[in-house]
């Protein structure tokens, strides 16, 4: 195990050099917003054809096109998802849940006619990352 860190960290030192690829590459279309807002999940039973309400979750983060909500038990990749807020609602298509720290975070493509937009919705505590001052070394 403390081979697989020490590697780890040697990477990320060969990251930090000039010349040298970054580890993390953004593969997103389009870029996501950092929010905090309590919502509602539910899920689609396909068996019975109806919506199954899934708990209360934490808005992470959200774009036009996708969004990520943070839970207390995993959704399968490929689940059908609605996500409720008192202004708004969107349905999606679950592509990825992975446990990190204290919960599940269940990456959401919202469906076409759920786009999401600013001007309808604002969740609390919206930042944009990349308005946020880079580090002086």
């Amino acid at each position: 195990m403390l081979g697989n860190l020490a590697k780890l960290a040697t990477a990320i030192k060969k990251a930090d050099l000039p010349g040298k690829q970054a580890l993390f590459v953004e593969r997103r279309a389009e870029p996501r917003l950092w929010c905090s807002d309590l919502v509602q999940v539910w899920i689609k039973d396909e068996t019975r054809n109806r919506w199954v309400r899934k708990g209360t979750a934490v808005l992470e983060d959200i774009s036009r096109s996708g969004a990520c909500v943070q839970l207390e038990s995993p959704v399968p990749s490929s689940t059908l998802i609605r996500v409720k807020h008192p202004q708004w609602k969107v349905e999606g298509e679950v592509r990825y849940c992975m446990y990190r720290d204290d919960g599940y975070f269940v990456g959401v493509q919202l469906a076409e006619a759920f786009r999401w937009d600013k001007e309808n919705f604002e969740p609390k505590h919206l930042l944009d990352p990349q308005k946020i001052p880079k580090k002086k070394k």
